[in-house]
């Protein structure tokens, strides 16, 4: 599947964000790690036993330069977010 080009993400992509960062702690920018996990994941959910019992290494870069392009965009979902909702 072709994204919608360089720095421009789904709602989909950035709610993945979203909810990775609340979930794990871990932030991902939406330019490389963030597109790059949301379509691993997809892809492992698709056909999970291809991946069951394998050791997989995702490398997170870092990209936080990244966060600014979508900066209006994370923080809407995040605002939206209320404190009950983290565990």
């Amino acid at each position: 599947a072709k994204g919608l080009g360089y720095a421009v993400s789904t709602t989909e992509e950035l709610e993945f964000i979203r909810q990775f960062a609340l979930d794990t702690g871990i932030v991902l920018d939406p330019v490389y790690s963030g597109k790059a996990l949301y379509n691993f994941y997809n892809l492992v959910k698709e056909n999970p036993d291809k991946y069951r019992n394998q050791k997989i290494l995702f490398w997170h870069t870092g990209g936080s330069l990244g966060l600014y392009e979508q900066e209006e965009k994370l923080m809407e979902r995040f605002e939206s977010t209320s404190s009950s909702s983290v565990q």
